[in-house]
């Protein structure tokens, strides 16, 4: 088909470097939904607490390191994904199960309430810095969220949430903001290793690799429309890029207005304070647009991991926020932010620890995703080489291993 807005360049090049383009923004889906996402409320709170820590030449390394190991997790969910055309919990099942299936679903379903408060605190904190009213703010975020996740198909809360995702680049502009002192940004990277800084790194971890992610990719792969692993890995590489690029902010940010550490309810008044009030402002703006496709896409989520494990949904029109478990998304999204309204409830303690619960799940599930990628009467041809696979687990347990540590 001839393509008058591909050719009327001067130069072939510049036609190939837009037909590059045009593939990438085309090959935009779960993959970078799915990262952004993952860069919630709770994990720009823990970015923004660990940036403040003065430790930056530990933590953006391990960000840095994280990468791979993140794209080769969703790559194998992509490529299970891709081959089956089945959900994940049903696979599962297949390979482990019903019992194990099931467990593993209430497990994470739980695992994913509690990263859900985080994403409400994120989300009223910001709000209230706005101006809202702390109880209106959380009503507010609730409503909004039920209302994003309360769709008929998949495809219409991907291309809302999409376009909502590009708030995100708030943070930016935040710390554009931020004019901190010459001798401000050697003090970012001057702290030694202390006795914290394995806890702080496992929470990182739980950021960057998040079980719920597994399930995301898997149900948005069947119910949505990526059809090929090429088309796939793009929208992962983009999604892993966008991720890393947001989270090194808002360290920075953390860094650079870092007077004191982060302590309290509310990590976004320490910001006014030392950050100012124009960058806590655009903090605010992204901080509530992670918590809100954060709080979407994860309830979601744990809506596919529950139907599908209890077999009350089959098809792939059929939205997993509907039907005969219906009650327990909304009870489960709607407890998350009543638990937000508990006094003295610290929200970066919260977020780290949210994380940090994550990073200790992820090697059962990272286990298992890998014992069904490597079954060749599951996945055929396109059966991972087992190897690969265990040494991004052994990276993964060392990490929570040392995080660990810090709870001895």
């Amino acid at each position: 088909m001839h393509r008058p807005y591909l050719t009327t360049f001067h130069s072939p090049r510049r036609a190939w470097i837009l037909r590059r383009l045009l593939l990438w923004v085309l090959a935009i889906g779960p993959g970078v939904l799915g990262m952004v996402a993952d860069n919630d409320a709770g994990g720009m709170l823990s970015y923004l607490v660990t940036g403040s820590q003065n430790h930056l030449q530990w933590f953006l390394p391990a960000l840095v390191f994280m990468a791979p190991l993140t794209y080769l997790i969703q790559e194998v969910a992509l490529r299970v994904a891709v081959v089956t055309r089945l959900p994940y919990s049903q696979i599962m099942a297949r390979k482990f199960g019903q019992t194990i299936a099931r467990l593993n679903a209430v497990i994470l379903h739980l695992l994913n309430t509690t990263i859900l408060v985080t994403e409400f605190i994120g989300m009223t904190s910001a709000l209230t810095l706005l101006g809202f009213p702390w109880t209106l703010a959380l009503a507010l975020s609730l409503s909004l969220v039920l209302g994003a996740t309360s769709f008929h198909r998949y495809q219409q809360m991907e291309r809302l949430l999409l376009v909502l995702a590009t708030a995100n680049l708030a943070f930016i502009p935040s710390l554009l903001t931020i004019h901190p002192h010459i001798h401000t940004w050697g003090s970012a990277f001057s702290g030694s290793f202390s006795g914290h800084i394995p806890f702080l790194l496992l929470s990182l971890a739980g950021n960057a690799v998040a079980p719920w992610m597994i399930f995301w990719q898997q149900n948005a792969v069947w119910a949505g429309n990526i059809q090929t692993l090429d088309f796939g890995r793009k929208d992962i590489r983009m999604g892993v890029a966008v991720q890393i690029v947001m989270a090194t902010i808002v360290m920075f940010i953390g860094a650079l207005a870092a007077h004191t550490v982060i302590h309290g309810r509310n990590p976004l008044l320490w910001l006014r304070a030392n950050g100012g009030v124009t960058a806590a402002g655009f903090f605010a703006i992204g901080l509530f647009d992670a918590g809100f496709l954060a709080a979407s896409t994860i309830s979601v989520s744990s809506a596919w991991m529950v139907q599908e494990a209890f077999g009350k949904i089959h098809d792939r029109h059929q939205s997993p926020t509907q039907g005969p478990l219906a009650w327990l998304h909304t009870t489960s999204v709607s407890a998350a932010a009543l638990i937000v309204l508990l006094p003295h409830l610290s929200s970066a303690a919260m977020a780290l620890w949210a994380q940090a619960l994550g990073a200790l799940w992820m090697p059962v599930s990272l286990t298992m995703l890998g014992l069904i990628a490597s079954d060749r009467r599951i996945m055929g041809s396109m059966v991972i080489r087992r190897r690969r696979y265990l040494l991004a687990l052994a990276i993964l347990i060392f990490v929570v291993l040392a995080g660990c540590t810090f709870l001895i």
